[in-house]
């Protein structure tokens, strides 16, 4: 029993230690561990973005081709192809669709997640993110004619609710609350996020667009590639070779992760509070690679003592009730 007990220990010791083992191309934060899905692609920097299916595997705008990637880092065959050279902007996978974008020609697109009925739903010049409210609303930012950085509520025409925004295009996250999150990019200012409340948006659809002084500074950052929050309203955001964590209600971005490559597309799973992000400009053996990582919290240690504990007692039980027997 001793035996048994010191194995179940160290088991829980090896467990608690994988969140802080640097482990592929991201070094996770303590209490997480990583899964790296890793793929071969045309060039480097040719995965514009990706986005997680309801299945748990991946959609990923590869070069020309909306692809299936599995977690093994198998490729399907193009779900949708531009058939020519493009230049991607967004995936996204709401409900039983997925949305694209491109900003060669600003086309914006819809199919199933098996690829079917591929559709274009307009044109916003110069799209880069594309976000969804509670409601099934979309909205997109974008930089139109190079003529300066615009919010739009997207129903297939585009309708501007944030205008004179400085610097890039940004992306895009809501809230529990439905307020409208932006973060700047490269403005001459310096860098933040904004916050524009819901009901400020809802008012701007059909009517006067606002302006980036009607939006809450909620805090100073560094130029983000991509945001989303977890459940508890905490901010992500990538930036450069790092994810950023803003915790909720505070006006300062902590490290939350790092990598030696730069970090772009990111998404959150509310499910089980993972965290996956584009990994940009890996080779390896001269080769190109796309990679995909995920990191995913373990257990509390309470709840693995616990099982421990619970484990450990059932050595003696089951004894006794062998002996009942």
């Amino acid at each position: 029993m001793k035996a048994r007990n010191f194995l179940l220990l160290l088991s829980v010791c090896l467990l608690l230690a994988v969140g802080q083992a640097y482990a592929g191309y991201i070094a996770p934060p303590a209490g997480y561990t990583v899964q790296e899905t890793a793929f071969p692609i045309p060039y480097a920097w040719s995965v514009y973005g990706f986005d997680v299916l309801p299945s748990g595997d991946f959609v990923a705008y590869i070069d020309q081709d909306i692809v299936e990637v599995s977690r093994t880092g198998d490729i399907s065959a193009p779900l949708y192809s531009f058939g020519g050279s493009i230049y991607g902007s967004f995936v996204k996978v709401h409900g039983d669709t997925i949305y694209f974008g491109e900003s060669s020609n600003g086309t914006i697109w819809s199919m199933g997640l098996d690829g079917s009925n591929p559709t274009t739903l307009g044109t916003i010049g110069n799209n880069y993110d594309l976000e969804f409210n509670s409601a099934g609303q979309a909205f997109v930012s974008a930089n139109p004619g190079w003529a300066g950085q615009k919010l739009f509520y997207f129903d297939g025409t585009g309708d501007e609710v944030v205008t004179g925004l400085s610097g890039y295009s940004g992306p895009l996250a809501f809230d529990s609350s439905d307020n409208l999150l932006y973060g700047t990019a490269y403005a001459a200012e310096g860098d933040s996020i904004l916050r524009f409340d819901d009901e400020m948006i809802a008012g701007a659809i059909g009517g006067d667009p606002l302006t980036q002084d009607d939006g809450q500074v909620l805090a100073s950052i560094d130029a983000p590639s991509d945001m989303a929050l977890d459940v508890s309203g905490n901010i992500y955001f990538t930036s450069g070779s790092i994810l950023y964590r803003l915790p909720n209600g505070s006006s300062s971005a902590e490290s939350f992760a790092t990598s030696t490559y730069y970090l772009t597309t990111l998404r959150c799973t509310a499910s089980d509070g993972s965290f996956h992000m584009l990994v940009n400009g890996v080779t390896s053996g001269g080769n190109d690679l796309g990679v995909l990582s995920t990191l995913t919290p373990v257990p509390e240690p309470g709840s693995l003592l616990g099982l421990v504990v619970l484990l450990g007692l059932s050595g003696p039980v089951m004894l006794r009730v062998k002996r009942m027997r």
